[in-house]
């Protein structure tokens, strides 16, 4: 089964054209990159499939049903999964707290920690006191207690060091290894070879599909 089936979508800003006319599908189990030059629309795109922003004509199907953007709430508690290049922490928190309203499994938490070098000192540790690759690792664990079936990640690695970038993707590929789909925005082609399937946005606001 398709994770997402996209028909002929378009989405606009006042009078410019973002993308249109997009078709094309996910499968379960997938990990799929969008790429393309600056200004094409790939977070746009990303926002869109999330239904974090809403098309303005065509269709999408999310895991078979016809997505209404009025019952987002519900994909974002049971279907996604979202990452972000900000990474989209409460910077005054404590990673615990950060991360407890996923789940109240502390020790479940600590074993996350403890997995990405990140030892048990690190619970009650501000987020503004870690470094960027730290404050992504949390963000990647938070991710893996939701139990998403389908993640979206916006330039994860935009930031980081080439061994953050290897852990956020190592983790992203040990994701699609049990069956989640994977789709990622990325403007580093040197990732391309961890994904099944390249979308590419061209500027003329047509799209070429890759299979790798």
């Amino acid at each position: 089964m398709n994770a997402i089936e996209v028909k002929n979508i378009s989405k606009h800003y006042q009078d410019k054209v973002i993308f249109s006319q997009l078709t094309f599908h996910v499968e379960e189990g997938e990990m799929v990159a969008i790429i393309g030059d600056s200004g094409v629309g790939k977070t746009t795109l990303l926002n869109c499939l999330g239904q974090l922003e809403k098309i303005d004509s065509g269709q999408i199907f999310i895991q078979g049903s016809l997505s209404n953007y009025r019952h987002r709430k519900y994909y974002f508690k049971s279907v996604f999964g979202f990452l972000f290049q900000n990474f989209a922490l409460i910077d005054n928190e404590s990673v615990y707290e950060n991360l407890n309203f996923i789940t109240k499994d502390k020790k479940q938490i600590k074993k996350y920690l403890e997995e990405f070098g990140l030892g048990k000192e690190y619970l009650t540790k501000k987020v503004y006191q870690l470094s960027g690759g730290e404050q992504q690792r949390v963000a990647l664990i938070r991710v893996l207690l939701k139990k998403p079936r389908i993640v979206f990640a916006d330039e994860p690695t935009a930031s980081l060091d080439d061994e953050n970038s290897q852990i956020v993707m190592r983790t992203l590929q040990s994701l699609k290894n049990k069956g989640v789909t994977v789709i990622v925005v990325t403007h580093d082609k040197g990732l391309l070879p961890y994904f099944d399937k390249v979308i590419e946005l061209k500027s003329d606001k047509s799209h070429e599909i890759k299979l790798y």
